[in-house]
């Protein structure tokens, strides 16, 4: 029996080490960086070609006055957890739902940058809010009083899988996220990437205490098969924003 007992122990601690309740040494701590192109492998490949592939993105982030190193280090991890989950996730049936019923029935990710239809609603709304509609005309064209209405939202879908209309919602929610956060100090523009890429991963109209909360955390997998190796969102963002400034 207490060979048994020691072993479930053993179970439980190795579960809650692995759970989201897990917090990484920060980087200040931890000096020594995971090799992420090894982790994660032909996923962490994928993502690089595809930024190659869509040198468009860099060339239109530019012309818009925005560092497009920068700019897509928030979505990197996105785009290395898309090439390990689109085999798995049958996209259509959620359209459905969602179209039909809103995103309280379901609220699922989308294209490349796996981008949900509540993140596209929200940077609507503050496109609005925060009269950014001469930056961003097409995207205020869903009034938020119309959000819960199914051609908005059959609309919002069809956005959503354009890569065109994704990297507008991603600039959007760079300058949404400026105005929301002026009075930081940010120490380096690292220490800027890694608040940023947090904020995108799980909310960014939360409080800036419990964004740095998260930051730490240890919520992300590469896809199905590796839901208990998980690793911090912004640590893969700046780990990638590193090498590629290094070139």
């Amino acid at each position: 029996m207490k060979y048994d007992f020691a072993r479930i122990a053993m179970i439980v601690l190795a579960f809650f080490i692995l759970s989201d309740q897990y917090q990484a040494f920060s980087q200040e701590t931890n000096p020594v960086r995971p090799d992420y192109k090894e982790i994660f492998g032909d996923d962490y490949h994928f993502a690089l070609q595809v930024i190659a592939k869509n040198s468009w993105w860099s060339d239109t982030l530019t012309g818009d006055v925005l560092d497009p190193a920068f700019v897509l280090a928030v979505i990197f991890p996105e785009l290395v957890r898309y090439s390990s989950i689109a085999d798995y996730i049958e996209v259509k049936s959620l359209e459905v739902l969602y179209v039909q019923y809103g995103r309280d029935y379901t609220d699922f990710s989308v294209g490349l940058f796996q981008m949900k239809p509540s993140f596209a609603e929200q940077i609507e709304t503050d496109v609005i809010k925060y009269s950014l509609i001469n930056k961003f005309p097409s995207l205020s064209g869903l009034k938020p009083d119309l959000t819960e209405s199914t051609s908005c939202r059959r609309e919002r879908i069809i956005r959503l899988k354009d890569e065109y209309d994704q990297l507008l919602y991603l600039e959007a929610f760079i300058r949404v996220m400026e105005i929301l956060y002026p009075e930081i100090k940010f120490q380096s523009t690292d220490d800027k990437l890694i608040f940023y890429s947090t904020a995108y991963n799980t909310g960014y109209y939360k409080d800036e205490a419990e964004i740095r909360k998260e930051i730490p955390r240890k919520r992300f997998y590469s896809g199905m098969g590796s839901v208990f190796v998980k690793y911090s969102y912004s640590d893969i963002s700046l780990d990638y924003f590193l090498t590629r400034k290094e070139r």
